[in-house]
């Protein structure tokens, strides 16, 4: 009777146990496979220097946008809505960066600061310096 006794503490002890040990406890094991003792400061996300070069390429529209309006290639009224455009990406940038960036988020603003660029090709080679 002891060993029916023993037997039946240790099933119960151990169908008790399993649910704890299949708990996560905040950690997602394809993280620990990416982290790479780099921190997890942007998960399944584009890396810090994909961030910089867009940035870069940013700021680079502006400083363009800036320069085509003091030399007269472009209106004024097109200079603002192509900064109000690089503005609106920009507060998007720093509000997906505050809870850490997506791929998918990467591919957006990537595709809105190429647009921006190619508008201000555009913009500059249309030849209708327009004041005002």
């Amino acid at each position: 009777m002891r060993k029916f006794l023993i037997s039946i503490a240790l099933v119960s002890t151990a169908v008790t146990a399993f649910p704890a040990m299949a708990q996560n406890y905040g950690q997602d094991r394809r993280d620990d496979r990416r982290d790479d003792n780099r921190g997890n400061w942007n998960r399944h996300g584009p890396s810090r220097q994909a961030i910089n070069e867009l940035l870069r390429d940013l700021n680079r529209a502006e400083s363009q946008i800036q320069r085509s309006v003091q030399r007269r290639i472009i209106s004024p009224r097109e200079a603002v809505s192509l900064r109000r455009e690089a503005n609106q990406i920009r507060a998007r940038l720093n509000y997906a960066l505050r809870g850490g960036l997506s791929g998918r988020e990467f591919g957006e603003l990537r595709v809105r600061v190429n647009r921006l660029e190619q508008r201000i090709r555009m913009e500059r080679r249309d030849r209708d310096r327009r004041p005002g």
